[in-house]
Formats: structure tokens, sequence, C-alpha cells
């Protein structure tokens, strides 16, 4: 379905130096439209879909109007004649159903805009499962639209609100009124549009975001691995020196420090894992794995949204995330690989979606993250924050990583010459419809001081979310302006770090792409020993007594330390599984 775009070298014609061609997961993907369940902007010939000055104002006034806050990459939207943009019943899209579980309360405060919400089959609350939202209208326009100014139309996804497109670069430069244009920055060369994309106005105020028209703000994982720095030319090898790693953990030992229960071991869940490229390696690893381990074998399904690719960038991520993961829930049914072409905004947007819409995994995790600042300026917000709302209401819960910069982004510098080497946390996991998981540094010690906040583990405030409900009684350090990020924390530190299989051979891996994948493992313990009933984790998370979480009172990230309560560093902290499963 998801396809890469072709360009063609009309443009090394004209002169100018050409985006690259793209193909295997590598460059731009394909242009990709959300619709988002919007009014027609009325008047006018084509509205610009792009970042408004004014857009976190508006955010905040459509918040206070109890109203959806997405959109502020889209232009403005003004009620129309004899209707009011905060009534539901003026908008059939608009209306919501109930979610599954605690979905009601995670969505309190969630502003993204999102299509209506089903009900999960046997969700508690009763009644008959809620229809998938129909957008024919949308759709058809886009897929008219798009024929006629020359791109393919290559796919919809099921919930019909992902529509992604292809073409030569001139017909997708003269289809949204932009020309694609080669940058060279300081750290790495980018192509990004000069000005915004635009739609024609019928389309314009329907639709949530365009992705996929550079490659700026590409999602990256967050895994430590062990490395030596290169010897210069000639030098003689060195000698043996003793390992840099204090101690590292296999899945028997994270079972114990955790106070993880034999009886709950994730029978009969079935997990998934986000990635992307080529997860063969990953798959022959993850089986060496079980065996060295003395783990039961997990049955893989590998679902494949887009292109298939050959890129083995991202192997060492996807062994960390499928090892760990089912280490922590050895007896899990289905490890279930959801594979598409690249991490860039589009493919994710649509590997997310198509999770949401299978509905087979109640729990899945995500290793990599995009600055907040550049997910919204590229539209990745704008794209996901929904999918991830509907998950949300299914009473599916992803666990994304934090990070591994500590309290800033990794440093952009110098794109169009604004710097955004700004404090804030990663996305998704500072989405309020996800569950940020940070890290931890394990000291050997007994007590309090067992935990250290890791120095690298990603935390901060959202400068772009709003606060969530469940959020509202964190308690510690939480100041309450912004969704705050992490909520729950593992051990991290690559000195403290995870025993993995990589390319066959035993090494040990860090990372808060680490410590996503394990709590995903640690929720399939929770919900086998709930019957499946339980919702979006962060709901029950916050609602979980204090005795549940190892309280990390000590280390800090550069901006923020580690303190009694709640904190911008660890979160609630780490678990003690068999309480936590306890009063869950």
């Amino acid at each position: 379905m998801l396809r890469t775009v072709s360009l063609t070298r009309a443009a090394e014609a004209r002169g100018e130096r050409p985006p690259p061609e793209v193909r295997d997961g590598q460059g731009l993907g394909a242009p990709t439209i959300m619709s988002g369940h919007r009014r027609p902007f009325p008047g006018g010939s084509r509205r610009a879909i792009g970042p408004c000055p004014a857009a976190r104002a508006r955010r905040r006034a459509r918040a206070a109007r109890g109203l959806s806050a997405g959109g502020d990459r889209g232009p403005d939207r003004r009620p129309e004649p004899g209707g009011d943009p905060g009534d539901p019943s003026a908008d059939p899209d608009r209306r919501r159903r109930p979610g599954a579980g605690g979905a009601r309360d995670a969505r309190r405060h969630h502003r993204p805009p999102a299509p209506r919400p089903r009900r999960r089959r046997g969700a508690r609350g009763g009644g008959a499962p809620a229809r998938r939202p129909r957008l024919p209208g949308v759709v058809a326009a886009v897929s008219t639209w798009a024929r006629r100014s020359g791109l393919q139309v290559v796919s919809v996804s099921q919930s019909r609100t992902l529509v992604r497109l292809r073409g030569p670069s001139p017909s997708v430069e003269s289809a949204f009124g932009v020309r694609l244009h080669r940058f060279r920055g300081p750290a790495f060369d980018y192509t990004a549009t000069l000005g915004d994309a635009r739609l024609p106005a019928a389309l314009a105020g329907r639709v949530a975001a365009v992705l996929g028209l550079g490659d700026l703000g590409r999602l990256e994982p967050s895994v430590r691995l062990p490395a030596d720095p290169p010897l210069p030319p000639g030098d003689p090898p060195p000698l043996p020196r003793p390992s840099v790693h204090l101690s590292h953990y296999g899945p028997a030992d994270l079972w114990r420090f955790y106070d993880a229960p034999p009886a709950f071991r994730g029978t009969g869940q079935a997990i998934a894992v986000m990635a992307a490229g080529d997860v063969s390696h990953a798959r022959r690893d993850l089986a060496l794995f079980e065996s060295r381990q003395g783990l039961p074998p997990v049955r893989w399904t590998t679902i494949q949204v887009g292109a298939p690719s050959t890129d083995l960038a991202g192997s060492p991520e996807w062994d960390l995330d499928t090892q760990v993961s089912t280490g922590l829930a050895p007896d899990a049914a289905d490890l279930l690989v959801y594979d598409t072409t690249s991490l860039s905004g589009g493919d994710i947007a649509a590997e997310f979606a198509r999770w949401v819409a299978d509905d087979r995994a109640r729990e899945a995790s995500a290793s990599f993250g995009a600055c907040e600042s550049l997910a919204y300026l590229t539209g990745i917000i704008e794209a996901l924050d929904p999918v991830l709302l509907q998950a949300v209401a299914q009473g599916q819960s992803l666990f994304a990583a934090s990070g591994d910069s500590g309290s800033f982004c990794p440093a952009v510098i110098g794109v169009n010459g604004i710097p955004l080497g700004l404090p804030g946390p990663l996305y998704p996991a500072s989405s309020p419809s996800a569950i940020g998981v940070g890290g931890t540094t394990i000291t050997g010690q007994q007590g309090p001081l067992s935990e250290l906040a890791w120095k690298a583990g990603g935390g901060g405030i959202s400068h772009l979310e709003l606060p969530p409900g469940y959020q509202s009684g964190a308690g510690g350090s939480y100041v309450g302006v912004g969704r705050g990020v992490p909520d729950v924390s593992l051990d991290a530190d690559p000195l403290t770090g995870y025993s993995v299989v990589m390319d066959g051979k035993d090494l040990i891996v860090g990372g808060t792409s680490a410590s996503a994948p394990a709590w995903l493992g640690i929720w399939a313990r929770a919900q086998q020993a709930r019957g499946g009933r339980l919702g979006f984790a962060n709901v029950a998370l916050y609602r979980a007594p204090a005795r549940a979480f190892h309280d990390v009172v000590a280390g800090s990230q550069v901006l923020h330390a580690a303190t009694p309560g709640w904190d911008y560093c660890t979160g609630r902290g780490t678990p003690d599984i068999a309480v936590l499963l306890q009063v869950l």
C-alpha cells in the first residue's frame, strides 16, 4: 500500500538542484493526506496547509470551548452560516462515542482531531460496537483532485482517513503549490518545500495534514549500542581491557529485580512492535535469544504495511524491541511485528493506523520519535494524534520511548535559519494518547537508591500537547502547564543494560528503546492478570497507589531532577510488578 515517491529528472532540466530519487524507504515518503472531519473553508480557491503564527493560541481557545484542537497546521476554520462549530450536532462527523475502559478519562483533555471512536467488542459499558467512520465524500474528492493533478492514489487506509499518493516531482509541486528544494545544513542535508502546501478550498478544510513532501523530521530510534572509538590508521590493536559495563541483565534478572510474579507471564496475550525496513535479521536473532535464555519460542507474525524494504539500518532496534518485550512476557501467544517502509511520517502514520484498524494487539511499543517541534512543523502530530486517540477509545496502549537526549530534543540547528535545539520531549511519547517511558540506572544498592534517574533519559514539558486529565493529580514536581513526560520508567542506562543478541552475537544494549518494549511486556502480564479487561494503560497507572512503584528520588538530566513523587525524569518511577498487578 505505501509506496515511495518516484522522482523524475525534470528538475535538473530547469537547472534546480533536484531532490534525490527515493526508493526502498530512503529519502522522501509518498505524499500522505490525512482527512480530519472538517468543514470546507468558505471562499477562495486554494488554502495553505502550514504552520500558523497563532496556532497555539487557537489550540488553547478551542480547548476552552471543549473542541478538538487539531489542525494547527491547517487553515483557519470559520463557522458556516447558521452553524455553531462548538455544537457536535452541527456536524455529525464530530460526534463521539465513549471508548473502552478508561478511554473517556484519557480523552478528557486530549486535543487532537480524531475520527469518531468505535467501541471494542466486549468493552465495559455494553452496547454494540460503534461503526467505523465513513468519509466517502472526502476520499472521493481527494482521489478526483489527485488524478486531475497527475498523481496516483496508492492506497486508502481501512479507516478511510489516510490517503497515499505518488507522482513525479513536477506534478507533486504543481498539485500542492510548492517547490521541492534541497537544503544544506551544518549537520546534514535535507529536502523541504519552499512555502506551505496548498489545497483547493473544497479540500483544505477537510484535510488535517500533508506528510511526505520532505525528509526533515523523520523519526529516529532511541537505541544505545556499545562502541569503541575508531583506531587511527596504522595503530596496533589495543590490549584487552575491562568492560565499561557495570552490570547487565537478562530476562530472569529483570523478573527478580522488578518483582515479576511467576504466575503471570503474558499467557495468551498478543503484543505488537512497530518497525521499519528489513526485519528478517531480528527474527533470526530472536530465535537465538530464546534458545540462549531458555525461553519458549513466541509465534512471530510480520504484518507488512506498504512496500517492503531491504534497509537493515534499524536491525539493532528491532532486535532490542522484540527480545526485551518477549523477555518480559515470555509466554505471550503472538508477537505482531508491524513493518513499514521507513521511519518517515507518512509511513509511520499508516503503520499506526493499521495497528489500530486491525485491533489484534491491546498493547504495542514504538522505540522511535522525533523532536516535538519538528513533529509539529512537518504534520506528524496532526496525523498521528487522532490515530492514537482512536486506539485509546478501543482500549489499546502504545508504549513510546521518551528518548536518549535528556531534557533536550536532539539538536537540529540552522533548519531554514531556525534553531530547534530547545528543551522539549520527543513525539509520540509526548502524545496524551501514548505512554511515555523514561530510563533509570540500576545502582546495585538496596533501598531507595537502588535506581537513579538516567542522565540521558528523555523527559520534560510539552509545548504543544495540553495536560491530560489523568495527570491532574500527579503531584510531585508536575506543574500542569502541558503534557508531562515520561509517565513511567525502567532501566535504560547502557552501563546497566540488557543482554540481547544482535547479528548472532551477545551484546549489552541500553536506551529508552529498551525500557519501552520492557513496559510492553509488563503490560502484557497485567492484561493476563486482569483477563484482558484493562483499557488505556495511563489511566490505570495514574490511579494505582504509590506502593505499586519504586519512587526514583535521585539523579537528573540537566534541566530536571528526580524528586519524591512524580518527576520529569522518571514519571511515577519503576514498577513493583507483583504489587502493580494486584492493584490495577
